[in-house]
């Protein structure tokens, strides 16, 4: 909240609506006469979000977009003058995570058992787990989950799920955790650290968290009014690398190194107000440990 400031008469963008709770706080510290567009692509996220927020009437507009959609998302809502705020929270939700917004499961986690190997964030899209361990070429595979394993682990994880798919389908959680469990028994102790590494590089390929990543903050910034605030949570590694690195573009300066005479400038079209990301409290941590691996991002339109 100090960094996204909502006020009176703004309008706020949760790029990420989930559950709803982190726009709930927006409403409740933006006034009266605020509004807020709340974006996910997960008509069961977002049928959380329209019970926990009923309270604020027509304050709020839920959307089923992307975050990178944001532009065309305002505009079916009749918003066409620039936004005021906007905040990404990456990843999946905990009810996403855990199966319960839809009963099952998609299968994001590798203590999911017997739920479809789906990791899709919109259960409607085509590309699914399955379908990229089905599919996908041995180079592929590689790269999916060279993102977030080490060294000889990537090969004998790739290597173990073309032998499997040949046998039959991979198509539940509980058989790519077996499978990845099998490939990777020389790590002993740390194996379901790893097996959790490769689950978030497969989810990561399929729901294109990165590319979206990207164009979302990009889109975020076009849709922002001058002083505008943009807030971002990431959660791992590859995602703070990622927002640091195009706050950093945003911010304009040289193209090129800093000694290099006469490199062409970029235009500055942001502030950055976390030099370094912001860190969890010990405080926040024990009441909610999902918060551990949370960095906060801040920027500010020019």
């Amino acid at each position: 909240m100090e960094h996204l400031r909502p006020r009176p008469g703004e309008t706020c963008v949760d790029g990420t609506v989930g559950g709803g709770a982190h726009s709930e706080l927006i409403l409740d510290h933006s006034g009266p006469d605020s509004r807020l567009i709340g974006l996910d692509r997960d008509p069961a996220q977002l049928a959380l979000a329209a019970d926990r927020l009923a309270r604020f009437g027509e304050r709020v507009a839920l959307v089923r977009a992307r975050y990178e959609d944001v532009l065309d998302a305002l505009s079916s809502v009749d918003i066409d003058s620039g936004i005021d705020g906007m905040l990404i929270d990456c990843g999946p939700s905990l009810d996403q995570l855990a199966g319960r917004t839809t009963g099952r499961g998609r299968g994001f986690s590798w203590r999911a058992d017997d739920e479809p190997l789906l990791m899709t964030y919109d259960p409607d899209q085509p590309r699914s787990a399955r379908s990229v361990l089905a599919n996908a070429g041995e180079q592929e595979l590689l790269e999916v989950f060279g993102r977030t394993l080490r060294g000889g682990e990537v090969r004998a994880v790739v290597r173990a799920i073309m032998r499997e798919r040949e046998r039959e389908p991979i198509e539940t959680a509980g058989r790519l955790t077996e499978v990845m469990r099998r490939a990777l028994a020389f790590k002993g102790p740390v194996v379901e650290k790893r097996i959790a590494a490769g689950y978030l590089g497969l989810r990561i390929e399929v729901n294109d968290e990165l590319g979206g990543l990207e164009r979302g903050i990009d889109a975020a910034v076009a849709a922002l009014r001058p002083g505008g605030r943009l807030v971002i949570l990431s959660f791992h590694g590859l995602e703070h690398q990622l927002v640091r690195g195009k706050l950093r573009e945003l911010a304009g300066g040289p193209t090129g190194p800093p000694r290099l005479i006469g490199a062409p400038e970029r235009e500055a079209k942001v502030q950055v107000m976390t030099p370094r990301p912001l860190f969890p409290t010990e405080e926040e941590i024990s009441s909610n440990p999902a918060a551990r691996s949370a960095r906060l991002h801040a920027a500010v339109r020019v």
